[in-house]
Formats: structure tokens, sequence, C-alpha cells
């Protein structure tokens, strides 16, 4: 179990990187808009978390499900405005900018939450 856990957890930090890499090409693009590498990285986000926390339980790790349950709100929130409006042009500034600062709060409440 620990090399699952080690693979998934590389690929969930690679994700998270990819992800808000997504989201500053885009800023400095202007064109914000949910590109197609932002779309699937929220996918890929919420499924290897998921992954991690299955991984943990079966080897009985302790888990603070606080937080477990916080970040899977937040992957929830910013996944449900990503797939909802993917396609709309032209996005308000606003819901790309949320999408943005939920997903960057996540990746924060991962390193700073013990």
């Amino acid at each position: 179990m620990g090399a699952l856990r080690a693979i998934l957890l590389v690929l969930h930090i690679g994700g998270m990187a990819v992800l808000l890499g997504g989201f500053g090409l885009e800023l400095m693009g202007g064109t914000r808009r949910f590109s197609p590498v932002i779309f699937h990285m929220v996918g890929i986000q919420l499924i290897t978390g998921l992954l991690l926390v299955g991984a943990d339980e079966g080897d009985d790790r302790d888990l603070n499900y606080a937080k477990v349950g916080t970040k899977l709100a937040i992957a929830l929130a910013v996944a449900g405005l990503v797939h909802a409006t993917r396609k709309r042009e032209p996005l308000p500034p606003a819901l790309f900018f949320g999408a943005f600062a939920l997903a960057a709060s996540n990746a924060v409440i991962a390193y700073a939450w013990t």
C-alpha cells in the first residue's frame, strides 16, 4: 500500500501544480477561461484525493476528518464551478478568480493545516 500511496501522492501534488499553472497561464494570456487543462485537472485532483484518503484508510493511518471534509467541499465547489461554466463565453472575471482562489486555498489548507 505504501507504493500506491506514493504514486497517488505524486499524481495529486503534480496535478495541483498543473491546475494552478493552468490558471496562471490563462491569467497571463488574458483570456480568463476554463481551458481543457483546468477542466481535466479538477477531476484528477478530486479522484486522486479520494483515492489517497482510501489508501490511508486501508493502512489504518490517523486522518484529520475535518481537514479531509473541508478539502473535499472546496474541491467539489471548484469542480462544480468549472464544469458548469466551462463553455460559457465570456466568463465573468469573478467566477474565474473565485475558482482560482478556491483551488489555491485548497493547496494552502493541505500545507498549513496539521
